[in-house]
């Protein structure tokens, strides 16, 4: 394996953690006074701009069901984003751990010079760089349009149309003075903890989503190891019976390797599973009422800026669920394509001892990895199916039951 591409793939694993300390989790472990108190100084922001929100769904806008749909997901973003942060702070050992593995450690056993090895690395450089890409100029243009679209529509509506002025903020947020005479600065402070809550919800799942595709390309890498675990010139010496033992110990030596390599990312794997649980339990259980809500109240609405308002939410929520359902099919998938590659092994050459290893790692695969809500349910492309039908089935009800006002 080149240097050369040894070293591009530490140079992205670089480039993540350069964008994890933007948000003040990287070190994952070990950081200065400086970064961890950046750190709870921007949990406390998030909760307090979440308290203002709650305050401001119970005391001023109750009257009105579009008026509660239009707040409640806002909490909903805000809560979410700050559990992620602290779920990454809470795990920064386990997090830690992880990334010195695939900055130092991935290369214990692949670091053959192989063509294979090297096609399937750069083919999952390219993806990871990728997704790094679409979060990070994904996150730009969404701070953009969230905070510059009120003030835009406002100020459309008043000088272009001729209405009344009305004035309109990124968010609805209760305060202990008049925020209509001190409309700047209160926009101000809710564009700003918007841009905040953005980059924390969408740099903590970057972070997720990279550690599961590194996870996948070591997978693959193992699999790509073990259908060359004998290889020809190693059949060819057993059936002459030239260096028999040296053959077996070798078979045997790589295949221990691969074990140990397997059995690491099933207990990372599993440790993730735990700590994304929480979070998925979350999403799966309100997801299905949040993308009904903004899907109703998009259709119901009459006024511009609320209708594209829930429309880019429905989006983001839609994307956000997605993203989950994805990662935790792709490591189930690439989990099971094990039991594939050891079957095409070759595997019953070996001598009684790599058989049984061999067995064992059978039994082992036929529980693969994945991605859970809490144990609950699992993560995949079939449980995000289950979660659009559910939303549309609740859509449909809601729709059927409204009765606009004034009828």
């Amino acid at each position: 394996m080149s240097s050369t591409t040894k070293e591009e793939f530490i140079d992205g694993l670089d480039y993540l953690s350069v964008i994890a300390s933007r948000i003040c989790l990287y070190p994952f472990y070990g950081r200065s006074k400086t970064k961890m108190f950046c750190y709870h100084f921007i949990c406390f922001l998030i909760i307090f701009a979440s308290i203002q929100q709650f305050i401001s769904l119970c005391i001023v806008k109750l009257d009105s069901f579009i008026d509660i749909v239009n707040i409640a997901p806002n909490i909903g973003v805000c809560v979410m984003s700050v559990t992620k942060y602290i779920k990454v702070n809470n795990n920064k050992q386990l997090y830690s751990l992880i990334f010195v593995h695939f900055r130092t450690k991935l290369w214990d056993v692949f670091s053959e010079k192989s063509e294979d090895n090297v096609k399937i690395l750069k083919r999952y450089q390219k993806i990871i760089y990728f997704i790094t890409l679409w979060f990070v100029y994904y996150v730009v243009p969404l701070i953009l349009v969230v905070t510059s679209f009120p003030v835009i529509i406002m100020y459309y509506d008043n000088k272009v149309l001729g209405k009344a002025l009305e004035h309109r903020y990124p968010f609805e947020a209760w305060y202990p003075f008049d925020k209509v005479k001190w409309y700047y600065a209160a926009y101000a402070w809710e564009s700003f903890i918007t841009a905040l809550v953005v980059c924390i919800y969408t740099f903590s799942d970057l972070i997720n989503v990279s550690y599961i595709a590194y996870i996948c390309l070591e997978l693959k890498l193992i699999g790509t190891h073990l259908k060359g675990l004998i290889k020809a010139e190693d059949i060819k010496k057993l059936k002459r019976s030239r260096n028999v033992e040296r053959v077996h110990e070798k078979i045997r030596l790589k295949l221990r390797a691969i074990i140990i390599k397997y059995s690491f990312l099933a207990r990372i794997s599993s440790e993730l599973d735990g700590v994304f649980g929480d979070i998925m339990l979350v999403n799966y259980t309100f997801g299905s009422v949040f993308i009904c809500l903004t899907a109703f109240t998009f259709t119901v609405v009459d006024e511009l800026y609320s209708t594209l308002r829930c429309f880019f939410f429905l989006i983001s929520l839609v994307i956000s669920m997605l993203n989950q359902c994805i990662i935790g099919q792709c490591i189930r998938d690439h989990s099971e394509q094990l039991s594939q590659a050891l079957y095409e092994s070759k595997w019953t050459y070996g001598d009684k001892q790599t058989r049984q290893l061999v067995l064992m790692l059978i039994m082992r695969t036929q529980s693969p990895f994945q991605l859970t809500a809490k144990g609950y349910v699992e993560m995949n492309l079939n449980t995000f199916t289950t979660i659009c039908s559910t939303s549309y089935q609740f859509f449909n009800l809601l729709r059927t039951m409204y009765v606009p006002e004034g009828n």
